[in-house]
């Protein structure tokens, strides 16, 4: 859509991030729903802490991070074009165009920096600080893909088409707590959620065809709610013309900014229905922020009339455009006329169900199955995998199977999960397709992290050994260069 908007080397790096953002799909974990000993399962289920060591600690960058993106050769050509030269409108348009052949565009990426666990005869409990950024959006609708589609040749009056969008990027401290309600059968979690706000973009804005003494206005409705450290400027006909980077602003005001507050909790259960099958479900992210520093609120009021002229037929309720109509040959900037205020404003963030069932068919071999769905105001979106976790080893677990995320369908997660003595490590991926046929899979994706188990209690004895259950040897001693005594089991 034509905007004509000049904008500065600061904003359209922010805009370029925003495109790969709503053209990425992270948090890349759903395989790993079912491996209820990741040291980051609670993230799914607070019952799950239950699962974890005695000590747990992790901190960044090993506590585990993930990324992940579709549409990957838009995003690439995106890149090369800003580290290279200032993208051009084309570039944008081409980014705008894509984003219109997809529903929804759901993202979110959680970074941990520092995880703490403690297993008890109380309950587990574990202490969480991590920086959240999540953004959804939906733009594809007829008023859109009239404008921007060649191939959508009639768009109604007096239907309008929402343009929901909610990015946010916040800093999330956290005490989780689970416990054992029925021995070997029952186990219930809840978490405790303190968040800080450190920007925000809301879109509650409408567009829609009206008709008036046979003249056809295009007309834009409704806020667009904006918490960043960005000043935008309007010129005399109450149009945004440009926008800039906020005076004050330091990388550090903007990641310890603490002026936006809210709270939210996560609750979970986890049922043994029998020895071999479990059901577990959760809410998580159940919660809002009040957005009260650097506020901009856009209302949109903006009306143009239609060129009669790319008007091939009009009935009762419709128009059909001509088909040399572009966007290259109207102006739509009134499209963009706006008033402004600072009003504070609160969003909830949009809210996580968690299912699962998990059949144990030996002591090696599992099947699981999770739904997640998403709940957020015309953003809605749900997913499902189905997953087979094989014990390799004692210390090794690998997990496949397939999965269907939001409207992607062509994903086969594949994640390892391996366990020392003092320590867990995990790297996986909901879709190993990308990596193998790029061109084929729409979705990309990557998880790891490591997780340190303080304090654990090292034997005298080697292991058990089957054939002599009621024996127990100790691992021989060895002399260190300073006469002090090890127990170890010799080196070979």
């Amino acid at each position: 859509m034509k905007v004509g908007i000049k904008i500065k080397r600061e904003v359209v790096f922010l805009a370029i991030m925003l495109v790969i953002a709503l053209l990425s799909k992270a948090q890349s974990n759903l395989g790993f729903y079912h491996t209820h000993d990741q040291f980051n399962s609670s993230n799914f289920n607070p019952a799950f802490l239950t699962y974890q060591q005695k000590f747990t600690f992790s901190v960044f960058p090993l506590a585990g991070m993930s990324v992940g993106y579709n549409n990957q050769t838009i995003i690439k050509d995106m890149l090369k074009q800003f580290l290279t030269g200032t993208p051009t409108k084309e570039d944008f348009q081409v980014v705008f165009k894509s984003l219109l052949k997809r529903d929804l565009f759901y993202q979110r990426m959680e970074i941990p920096i520092l995880i703490f666990g403690h297993n008890s005869d109380w309950g587990s409990f574990d202490f969480r600080i991590k920086e959240v950024e999540q953004i959804m959006g939906n733009f594809k609708g007829n008023f859109s893909g009239f404008l921007m589609n060649p191939a959508i040749k009639t768009l109604a009056t007096n239907q309008r088409q929402a343009f929901p969008a909610n990015a946010v990027y916040y800093r999330e401290y956290s005490l989780g707590y689970g416990k054992e309600m029925i021995k070997n059968k029952l186990t219930i979690g809840f978490r405790a959620k303190f968040y800080f706000g450190k920007s925000n973009v809301f879109s509650d804005v409408q567009g829609g065809l009206e008709e008036n003494n046979g003249h056809f206005l295009l007309k834009t409705y409704g806020p667009a709610r904006l918490s960043a450290p960005i000043n935008l400027v309007q010129n005399s006909d109450s149009l945004l013309s440009s926008g800039t980077m906020s005076d004050d602003f330091t990388v550090a005001n903007y990641l310890f900014n603490s002026k936006n507050m809210g709270t939210g909790i996560d609750l979970g259960i986890n049922y043994q229905i029998t020895p071999q099958l479990g059901f577990s479900a959760s809410i998580t992210d159940l919660g809002k922020i009040t957005w009260k520093h650097n506020i901009s609120n856009l209302n949109f009021k903006g009306d143009y009339k239609f060129p009669l002229k790319f008007i091939d037929t009009s009935g009762a309720g419709f128009i059909t455009k001509t088909p040399d109509f572009s966007t290259e040959k109207v102006n739509l900037n009134e499209l963009f006329k706006i008033t402004t205020d600072q009003t504070p404003y609160s969003t909830s963030l949009p809210t996580i169900f968690f299912t699962g069932l998990q059949y144990q068919i030996n002591s090696g071999l599992n099947l699981g199955l999770v739904d997640r769905y998403i709940s957020s105001k015309g953003l809605n979106q749900n997913s499902i995998s189905l997953t087979a976790s094989y014990k390799v080893s004692k210390k090794m677990e690998i997990t496949s199977g397939y999965s269907i995320i939001g409207n992607s369908f062509t994903n086969m997660p594949l994640v390892i999960l391996y366990t020392r003595n003092h320590s867990q490590s995990f790297i996986g991926t909901d879709n190993f397709l990308s990596f193998m046929f790029p061109t084929f899979s729409d979705f990309s994706g990557i998880t790891f992290g490591t997780s340190f188990f303080l304090f654990q209690y090292s034997s005298k004895y080697k292991p058990q050994l089957e054939y002599l259950p009621y024996f127990k040897e100790k691992k021989p001693k060895s002399v260190g260069k300073k006469g002090l005594i090890y127990n170890n089991y010799p080196k070979n």
